[in-house]
């Protein structure tokens, strides 16, 4: 079996990148498997884009890890570390998948998104840390209408981030076994809150240096005032 790997990145309609990515060594995969990891400063905070790429370097220079690695005691260490130096007042989000063989780990904080293309279907392996799904629990919870969860004026706001206390980190504890032809996507929300899920599912269907072309010419054609930084990953298993 093998790996392709191809990525996407622009700075949209924003001063600067606040986007970083990165990957381990492919020659090593057979070896170490891969790592690959998509780190999103957050905007209006400060120093977005200098958190995001230290971040990627501090989970890097740890790779490979042993079996035992306990990723998210890390990755709250690395938060943790970033809301001391920046006062709680800066932060990124990170999305990473570890695939060994077949068998695909991923981890999550914040609202970037790991999608699978499988069989002509799109799947979010990872759920958004953002308060409109914590108000959707509590709506149901309390017997509130649902429709106010995404009415909430913070309903977009971020409930976890790397540069926050303690946050939580989303993670599969069971790896996912991938079979040939799985697609898997990165990305920051300047993709996935740009295009369609269904342009998305056509775009990885494509080969991985046109499926991230495509992404970025519809992207463009697009032309959001408000288009963020974006920046994205894509994987294919064969």
């Amino acid at each position: 079996m093998s790996i392709e790997i191809a990525n996407v990145q622009g700075i949209g309609n924003r001063s600067e990148q606040q986007d970083a990515f990165g990957a381990s060594r492919i020659g090593d995969y057979e070896t170490n498997g891969i790592l690959l990891t998509v780190c999103d400063g957050m905007g209006g905070m400060a120093s977005g884009g200098v958190i995001a790429r230290d971040v990627l370097a501090r989970i890097l220079e740890v790779f490979p890890w042993k079996d035992d690695f306990d990723v998210p005691r890390y990755l709250t260490s690395v938060s943790n570390n970033v809301y001391d130096n920046f006062f709680g007042q800066g932060g990124s989000t990170v999305v990473m998948i570890y695939l060994k063989e077949n068998r695909l780990t991923f981890w999550s904080i914040g609202d970037s998104d790991i999608l699978m293309l499988r069989n002509g279907s799109l799947i979010p392996l990872n759920i958004r840390h953002e308060y409109s799904n914590d108000l959707i629990v509590k709506a149901l919870d309390l017997g509130f209408s649902v429709t106010d969860a995404f009415t909430d004026p913070q309903a977009a706001a971020l409930s976890e981030y790397i540069g926050k206390r303690n946050p939580v980190c989303e993670t599969n504890r069971i790896p996912l076994e991938l079979v040939p032809g799985d697609t898997i996507l990165l990305c920051s929300d300047g993709i996935s809150d740009t295009l369609s899920f269904d342009q998305i599912a056509a775009d990885l269907a494509l080969p991985i240096e046109q499926a991230a072309s495509k992404m970025e010419q519809e992207i463009i054609s697009a032309n959001l005032e408000n288009q963020d930084n974006y920046t994205g990953i894509i994987l294919r298993y064969n």
